[in-house]
Parts: structure tokens; sequence; C-alpha cells
């Protein structure tokens, strides 16, 4: 299967800031600590070194000593800054809330809970956080993790809207945030169907010995209203955040590629969107699109404050 571009991104930025700190290191040591071959190593490294600020000029590239690359060995002389990220306050301040939500839905990977720990170490000054006013016990949900990460079914208790306590076995497939609610799409036993739990309304979580047989439902929140089925074309630069859509479709089109993907929430996917905003040349269906300018009139309206 061939890499996400958002992959080799992350290391290759991963390989500057490394170097930053400790000056030099192999091929080899690099592909050890970022768990690839040397040869894609050397790829990242060349991929770099032609790697600069819009302009081209001769003093704006990554600069790496020649010949020790000749060597196999990574040293760095100038990363023109590209390791280096600045948030104005309000920027921080939406980084930590969105951060905070992802956490507290019950959704979010551990690395996240890390991560926004050191956030709120290094933005000390922020003025303010936002936070759900539920936050998900992570013990409680646990046993779902557990199962996800074991490919084995999850004997829960779970209590639904009108406050019915039930017991099922169901079989879970991701973990998804909607709206800053944290939910596992999963193959109920009891319904005989798919579901998309609220994590929540699990009261307990027990990984059992039964293998996850069931696949996934097609397409991103599968019980969740409204659903939609986008279709957007983009330059070729904006790949990258396709890629990670679930169910996305990507064809090249000349200069462009189309992505077909579906989607639950029309305002989730205008935030992806806005990342390649300059690149997109279209967007259907009609609501996706007014959400996404919304979206961008919301942007423009904070950058004028």
């Amino acid at each position: 299967m061939a890499e996400k571009a958002i992959q080799q991104v992350t290391r290759m930025l991963s390989i500057l800031s490394l170097l930053q700190h400790q000056g030099e290191a192999t091929f080899d040591e690099l592909a050890e600590r970022f768990g690839v071959t040397p040869e894609q190593i050397s790829k990242d490294v060349w991929l770099l070194f032609m790697t600069g600020k819009p302009g081209g000029l001769s003093d704006e590239f990554v600069d790496f000593d020649g010949d020790a690359l000749d060597g196999r060995i990574a040293r760095l002389r100038d990363a023109q800054g590209l390791t280096q990220v600045k948030l104005s306050p309000r920027e921080a301040v939406a980084l930590l809330g969105s951060l905070g939500t992802l956490v507290a839905s019950g959704a979010a990977p551990d690395a996240a809970a890390t991560a926004l720990a050191k956030l709120r170490d290094a933005i000390s000054a922020a003025p303010m956080e936002v936070l759900p006013s539920t936050e998900v016990d992570r013990a409680r949900i646990q046993g779902v993790r557990d199962g996800l990460a074991t490919g084995r079914a999850v004997r829960i208790v779970y209590v639904d809207s009108h406050d019915n306590r039930t017991e099922r076995v169901i079989e879970p497939h991701r973990l998804v945030t909607i709206e800053g609610l944290g939910y596992v799409e999963c193959w109920c036993r009891r319904a005989g169907d798919h579901r998309t739990l609220r994590l929540d309304r699990i009261v307990s979580a027990e990984v059992s010995d039964d293998a996850v047989v069931t696949q996934p439902a097609q397409g991103l929140g599968f019980s969740l209203e409204p659903r939609l089925e986008a279709r957007v074309r983009a330059g070729r630069s904006a790949r990258w955040a396709f890629e990670d859509f679930p169910d996305a479709r990507i064809e090249d089109a000349g200069d462009d590629i189309v992505a077909t993907f579906s989607v639950s929430d029309a305002d989730w996917a205008a935030g992806r969107l806005l990342a390649v905003g300059p690149a997109l040349r279209s967007v259907e269906p009609v609501v996706l699109a007014e959400a996404v300018a919304r979206h961008a009139e919301a942007v423009l309206s904070a950058q004028n404050l």
C-alpha cells in the first residue's frame, strides 16, 4: 500500500527537527528511528534538499552538507525555519479548544491527551479554554479501545437517549468525533445491524474472547443524519487533504483530482476543506459548498479583528 503524503511530510519535518537538536545522523540511524528503510530516508533527505521558500532563490532552500550526504549522513546547515510554528493568541486558544474537545469526547488516541498537556504548558498565557460540558471517563470505555486494538468483540452496558439500560455485544470498528461527541462505530449483535453508539452513554465495557467478524459499514458516520455524498474537484497539490477520509475515492483529472466521499457532518468536512481552500475548483452538493463558504467567512472575519 502506497504511503500517504501526510505521513511522508510529517516524517520529513520530524527529521529536520531532530537534526536541529543533534546536528547530524546517519541514514541508518534515522531509518531505525522512524521505522522505514535507509533508502526511504535517502529519498526524504534529498527531497528536503530541494525544498525551499517561494521564489526559489539559491539561499532559500533547506541546506545540507553535500559531502556528508554522499557518505549517507544527514548533516543540517539551514532548515529555513520549516520546523518553527508560531501561533497567535487567537490561534492558540482555538487549537487548545479543539484538541480539548477531542480528548474529552473519548475518541482521541492517548497521544492527543499528551499533546494537550504539552500545549497547555507551552501556552500558559492563553486566556481561555473551550471544553464540552461532559467529559468521557476513559477508564470506563477502555474495553472498547482494547477491543479495537485486538480485534475482539466487547460486552457493554449501554444507556440510550430514553434512559433504557441494555446489555449488548458489539464488534467495534472505529472511534469518531462528531460535533464534539465521541462515538464508536460498530456491529451490534443484539440489533443485528451497524450502530453508532455514544461513548458517554457506555456504562461499562469488557473485552470478550470472540473475534470481530463483520466488516465496517461503508461511509463515514453511517447512522448519523444528514448524510451526504460529496464530490470535490481540486488541484493536484491538494491530494493529501483527502487521503485520510475513510472512504475517499480519488481520481486524476488532468491537472486536478476529483475526490468523492461520504459526509455525515458538513461543518466538519468544510473545516477540512479550508486547509486547501486556494486549490478548490468546485464543491458539491450545495449544502457542503455553503458550509465551506460560512467557514471561510468566519476565518476572514477573525483575521480582521
